[in-house]
């Protein structure tokens, strides 16, 4: 009777040990994650705030026809692609 309850429990240690490393290897993912999106969120921010200032900058300046503003527009295309 005692060697069945000990083999009960060993057998249900090895399956909370188990559980506990997945969730461990999960914990580990999510934390790369978390940092790749804190990353990616950084660089839309950043072009986010270049976008703002280049506007900034034509509306602080006189009126600029709008094929000015469609050519300075297509120069910064590329910088400003989203990956």
């Amino acid at each position: 009777m005692t060697d069945h309850i000990l083999q009960t429990l060993e057998e249900k240690m090895m399956l909370l040990l188990t559980e506990l490393e997945d969730l461990r290897k999960e914990t580990r993912r999510l934390k790369q994650d978390n940092a790749a999106l804190k990353a990616e969120h950084e660089l839309h921010s950043n072009k986010l705030q270049g976008l703002i200032s280049l506007l900034d900058a034509f509306e602080a300046t006189a009126p600029v026809p709008f094929a000015v503003v469609e050519a300075e527009i297509s120069k910064k295309k590329d910088e400003y692609a989203f990956a």
